[in-house]
């Protein structure tokens, strides 16, 4: 990417990459399911510290999004044109193929960290355990109408538009200090059914955003605000020309993102828009 300046009496200078020489963003509608296993009791020794969530679910006129602005897909991920559903964790978003199970990423290190309390793409509270867990989940059908989960040797239908709260029984556990504890964990199963599935390309370093209404054509290279830790998010709004009104109020929180990651700190940003609006950046250097 080209180097950007700052001058510090006309405000920003940001640079514009052309999106024809950039991976295109995964933009799929597919059935989408959330899966989440709480140990609830055990004493949290990990409190998340995310600033945005890493996904935002919200509606934009009649279009139903969940919208994932950074990376989060492994690059073993299948193409998104082979894509049937997705089932999302605090650790892990897996796509599958058509009739494929999941068996979803329900803890880190090799089940050794559990979540306490989270939810998918926020902020979680973790425990950290001297064993590892393996908490026996699949998914095993993804359909319109509901998916099936079986868990603990039962299976469990959840259907479109509802969650479940599944308790699994008292479990033994080993906290690092080596004294024994008991947990009963908590699966929650969420499918709110078909979503359009936003991500920037599998391994891509730009962070994805909506268009916001903004088309970059018309916005100058030079941008009359105030950047670092503190930016106004109203501020550049008013320098980009974008009404923050008109949108969805769940953008909001995409909006603050997009803000802190192209003007939070000293070095300027690259901008790219894809054809239908998108917008990627490439925080400063």
């Amino acid at each position: 990417m080209d180097a950007s300046t700052r001058d510090a009496e006309v405000g920003v200078e940001w640079t514009r990459a052309s999106a024809s020489e950039r991976c295109a963003p995964v933009q799929r509608k597919v059935r989408y399911l959330e899966v989440v296993i709480e140990y609830r009791g055990l004493e949290a020794t990990r409190f998340g510290g995310a600033f945005f969530p890493d996904a935002v679910p919200y509606t934009c006129g009649e279009a139903a999004r969940v919208f994932y602005w950074r990376s989060v897909l492994d690059a073993a991920t299948p193409p998104a044109s082979e894509w049937d559903h997705v089932c999302a964790t605090p650790y892990r978003v897996q796509p599958a193929r058509e009739g494929e199970r999941v068996t979803p990423a329900l803890t880190a290190d090799d089940g050794r960290t559990v979540v306490v309390e989270g939810t998918v793409g926020g902020d979680s509270t973790e425990a950290e355990l001297a064993a590892g867990v393996a908490p026996e989940v699949t998914v095993e059908r993804v359909a319109g109408g509901e998916v099936v989960v079986a868990a603990a040797g039962d299976c469990y239908r959840v259907e479109r538009g509802e969650r479940h709260e599944l308790p699994l029984g008292e479990q033994r556990v080993e906290p690092p200090d080596g004294e024994r504890a008991t947990a009963t964990p908590v699966l929650t199963v969420r499918y709110p059914g078909e979503r359009t599935f936003y991500h920037p390309a599998v391994d891509a370093s730009y962070r994805l955003f909506p268009s916001f209404g903004l088309d970059l054509d018309n916005v100058s290279h030079t941008l009359n605000i105030e950047p670092g830790p503190n930016v106004g998010e109203d501020a550049v709004a008013a320098a980009l020309g974008v009404d923050l009104d008109s949108r969805p109020y769940a953008e909001r929180v995409l909006w603050q993102a997009f803000v802190h990651t192209a003007f939070g700190d000293d070095a300027a940003p690259t901008l790219a828009q894809f054809p239908g609006g998108l917008l990627a950046v490439w925080p400063g250097e």
